[in-house]
């Protein structure tokens, strides 16, 4: 049986429909450039699996945020189902690094404070009393780098809430992945529901993660 812990975190992926990393700022500001390696401070088991090179978004002269991504091939059995939009990943898979110079917040209004965090690909459950809250179960689950060792192994779901409680917030730290514009990566655009998506290269696949927007009311 489900901690009351882990019964709360499943309903909060249920209602996110997208999560705002990003500090808000004037989104038509924003733009993206190649960024430097990986930081120092990131574990050098995990800095073998990413990019060489950083995807760095910018508002103005302002670095808001550096990603870089799984380079490495995904390891275990891919998850498919319903509402699941990426179904080559596997489950609680590692899928890059995010650095803030400064702190975001998520869709709850919960801070991220300014640091580096893992990417891991997280599915809110799939029964009755979440049918139809999201156009889809794909997120992102953030989580210090520090606390994230074992970026080889694929995390359930109850490991990934636990991982994320590192960031210090109540709920767990996520953000909604969509499906790309496109196959060009990196590419930053605007959706229908003006929520702000950076496409970047997964270990070879193209995957969308909203950067800055809201959840639907």
């Amino acid at each position: 049986m489900l901690s009351m812990r882990n019964a709360r975190a499943q309903l909060l992926f249920s209602m996110l429909a997208a999560a705002s990393l990003l500090p808000p700022l004037a989104a038509a500001s924003f733009t993206i450039e190649a960024g430097p390696g990986p930081a120092a401070a990131i574990p050098e088991a995990t800095q073998a699996l990413v990019a060489a090179e950083a995807v760095t978004v910018k508002s103005g002269d302002t670095v808001v945020a550096h990603f870089w991504m799984r380079a490495a091939a995904f390891a275990g059995d891919a998850v498919d189902g319903f509402g699941v939009r990426y179904d080559t990943i596997p489950e609680g898979a590692f899928l890059g690094v995010v650095s803030f110079p400064e702190k975001g917040s998520d869709f709850r209004e919960q801070s991220i404070p300014s640091g580096i965090y893992t990417l891991r690909f997280g599915l809110h459950p799939e029964n009755g009393d979440h049918m139809g809250v999201a156009p889809s179960r794909d997120f992102a689950v953030l989580s210090p780098v520090d606390k994230d060792l074992e970026v080889e192994k694929n995390y359930d779901f109850d490991a990934l809430v636990e991982l994320t409680a590192e960031v210090g917030n109540p709920h767990p730290t996520v953000a909604r992945l969509e499906l790309p514009e496109g196959d060009d990566a990196p590419h930053l655009w605007e959706n229908d529901y003006e929520h702000w998506v950076l496409d970047l290269e997964v270990a070879g696949e193209v995957v969308g993660i909203v950067v800055y927007g809201h959840a639907e009311e």
